[in-house]
């Protein structure tokens, strides 16, 4: 699996911080452990690191608070799942409808969640190759090269816990102490949980 960066979430409303020269999304292979490793920027900006399991793992399959998972990460695992589906024209279709049903809501609520999906998502819901394209760079799924098995189980976290910064958010602003996880946390963060997962094959 090659390593691949992706920069696709409009910052500039943000203000500054490491968050600007960042990318939103990271796939690598972990060198120590050979597990793939992805990092997906969430909804409120605010990283989020994932580590996949092969199928013969005593892990893959199962919800990321089942008993048998013992890993310790950045406040717990929260995530838990196979890739993201691949987009096809007809999730763009729903993708689409989501998009009619929020111009009533945003017309009533022009601060609110439907109206910034609208202004953040407008190229993609206007063209297929734009939405094929957010997909990749958004979602929790990865790309492998010829002959590398793609059927791995995700096992994440996120950093958009108390105390964490969430750039996009501007009520974070004022709670004073909350620290931005970065990049390069993330990463560590990563490389820990992955050398924990190995240990448990």
């Amino acid at each position: 699996m090659e390593t691949i960066e992706y920069r696709t979430v409009d910052k500039s409303s943000w203000g500054e911080g490491p968050w600007q020269s960042e990318p939103d999304k990271k796939q690598w292979l972990d060198e120590e452990t050979g597990l793939p490793c992805l990092i997906v920027r969430g909804p409120h900006g605010a990283l989020c690191g994932y580590v996949g399991v092969p199928k013969a793992h005593p892990y893959y399959g199962k919800h990321y608070d089942h008993e048998s998972i013992g890993v310790e990460v950045h406040w717990g695992l929260t995530f838990a799942s196979h890739c993201a589906p691949a987009p096809t024209p007809e999730s763009w279709e729903r993708f689409k409808d989501r998009g009619r049903r929020a111009w009533g809501e945003a017309a009533r609520y022009p601060k609110g969640d439907s109206a910034q999906f609208l202004r953040d998502r407008t190229k993609e819901l206007e063209s297929y190759e734009a939405y094929v394209a957010w997909s990749e760079a958004a979602k929790v799924c990865h790309k492998v090269c010829d002959g590398e098995d793609d059927d791995v189980w995700w096992l994440g976290f996120d950093c958009a816990h108390s105390g964490d910064y969430c750039p996009k958010m501007d009520f974070t602003k004022h709670w004073g102490d909350d620290a931005y996880r970065d990049q390069q946390f993330v990463e560590d963060e990563c490389r820990k949980l992955a050398k924990q997962l190995k240990t448990a094959a």
